[in-house]
């Protein structure tokens, strides 16, 4: 696939006169998680005056630092955790309404591609005290979400990668226009005390080929009970780029079965910031002792991060649909994937492959900005015990790190993407993206651009990997070979 040199080097500004709009615009796109780190931060950088309503709370701009242009940076950035939210600002003079869904890549492809699509959005202003649904995917109540089609879309898989590119289950899906604005890395984690740290990827195909493997597999131990101890996949839903990115990098289909474990119960019973298993006494002292009401059963939470819990029975995943792929299941989201490799498996749980089983872990995949905080515990400091810390495993015995992705030793990432409608004939690399009745002319594709840019700026620090001199090698397919050089244009 061929992009165009405009995607990489910059765009040409968008050139219009903006008059006064009465009413709010509303913009709506859908996205993947990959994306949600880097496209969160933009955003609260693009707009002026703004507050933010997600799954993660409600943020309004009152702290943190003003910057020349009137945006804000600040400290409290819990909003790149949320999947699904509404932001309520200003962007050239206008109110501007933005509605979020980072719930799939696979999602934003199909709705920029065929206008028939609908998404699922929260139902606030950005502006009030409703409690935006952790997981609008599942929500059953028709008051509390709102569907809508799509103005953009941002995804971590190229088109061809999906079935969403010509007829599909009976849709016609048209060419759509790809605009790379960064990378997301993506890795393995195991679960706590996992006694692994390199995943190969001819293991990472045999479990997800199995849903389990023996630990032997990976130690090449067969002698010393590690035949008799287990590791079980756990993956994301049909819908995520995640899944296609990591299913395609180890040569599985991202289309096909992925056989990975669920927990007979879902979610865990939550015991919330008041089960954590260590607590300060007395409070701000420094001094941190075990938690006498610790209930290793139930889940505990520090800041934003849901942790721990233990599994007493799982199972193969059922079969699920989204976005009209029909597979085996998966986690929904990249935040409640990396909660769940923070459990402990019961010996009624990792007895599930094997009678004899001694012990049982998790292994999955997300990206460092899920796994950073609730699997690996970082920044957490004194209140996350050691062993209640996953483990970020090597992949083919290479560390993921950005120097790696940039020089090509590390193969397992994706770009970051904006997705538009083909562009109308010599009016520029966004004009697909078209007004509303009411809307000042070229005002989306001009906010459109103006995102793209500033994601462009940001995706380096929220743990991505920019489009710069630095990186050294591309490639033209999710999973696909990884050259040295630059990616090509038009």
């Amino acid at each position: 696939m061929k992009l165009s040199q405009s995607a990489l080097l910059g765009f040409a500004s968008l050139a219009s006169i903006l008059t006064v709009s009465a009413d709010p615009i509303t913009i709506y796109f859908s996205a993947s998680n990959g994306d949600r780190n880097a496209t969160q931060v933009a955003i609260s950088r693009l707009l002026t005056s703004w507050s933010y309503q997600g799954t993660s709370g409600r943020f309004p701009a009152t702290s943190g630092t003003l910057n020349p242009d009137g945006s804000y940076t600040g400290t409290d950035n819990t909003f790149r955790q949320s999947n699904f939210g509404t932001w309520n600002g200003t962007w050239n003079g206008h109110n501007v309404i933005i509605k979020t869904n980072f719930a799939g890549a696979l999602s934003g492809i199909a709705a920029v591609a065929n206008s028939t699509v609908q998404v699922r959005y929260d139902v606030t202003n950005g502006q009030g005290t409703t409690t935006v649904p952790s997981n609008l995917l599942t929500v059953s109540d028709t008051n509390q979400f709102a569907l809508h089609k799509v103005d953009f879309g941002l995804s971590t898989n190229f088109q061809t990668t999906s079935p969403f590119n010509g007829e599909y289950n009976g849709l016609q899906y048209s060419t759509i226009k790809e605009v790379p604005v960064g990378i997301s890395q993506l890795g393995f984690y195991g679960s706590p005390g996992i006694p692994i740290d390199n995943i190969t990827s001819q293991q990472a195909k045999q479990l997800y080929d199995a849903g389990a493997l023996p630990l032997s597999f990976f130690t090449g131990n067969w002698t010393n009970g590690d035949e008799h101890k287990w590791i079980y996949a756990l993956g994301r839903n049909t819908d995520a780029g995640q899944r296609f990115a990591a299913q395609l990098e180890i040569g599985r289909s991202g289309l096909g079965d992925q056989y990975a474990y669920k927990s007979a119960t879902e979610p865990l019973t939550a015991g919330g910031t008041g089960n954590a298993p260590l607590i300060e006494s007395p409070a701000a002292s420094g001094n941190w002792i075990a938690n006498p009401s610790y209930n290793a059963d139930n889940s505990y939470q520090i800041g934003s991060s849901v942790i721990g819990g233990k599994v007493y029975s799982h199972a193969n995943w059922p079969t699920e649909t989204w976005s009209g792929i029909t597979s085996s299941g998966g986690h929904t989201s990249g935040a409640n994937l990396a909660t769940a490799l923070t459990r402990t498996l019961a010996d009624t749980a990792y007895k599930a492959a094997d009678s004899n089983a001694t012990a049982g872990w998790y292994v999955g995949y997300v990206t460092p900005g899920d796994a950073d905080a609730t699997i690996l515990g970082n920044g957490q400091g004194l209140a996350r015990p050691a062993n209640s810390k996953g483990v970020a495993l090597k992949f083919n015995g290479i560390d993921n790190t950005v120097a790696n992705v940039q020089s090509g030793r590390y193969t397992l990432w994706v770009y970051n993407r904006i997705v538009v409608p083909q562009p109308l004939d010599g009016q520029g690399t966004f004009s697909g993206v078209v007004d509303v009745s009411g809307d000042p002319a070229g005002f989306r594709a001009a906010f459109v651009e103006a995102l793209a840019n500033k994601i462009k700026t940001v995706v380096a620090s929220q743990q991505g990997v920019a489009l710069d001199s630095s990186l050294k090698v591309y490639r033209l397919a999710d999973g696909g070979t990884v050259y040295a050089g630059t990616l090509p244009t038009d």
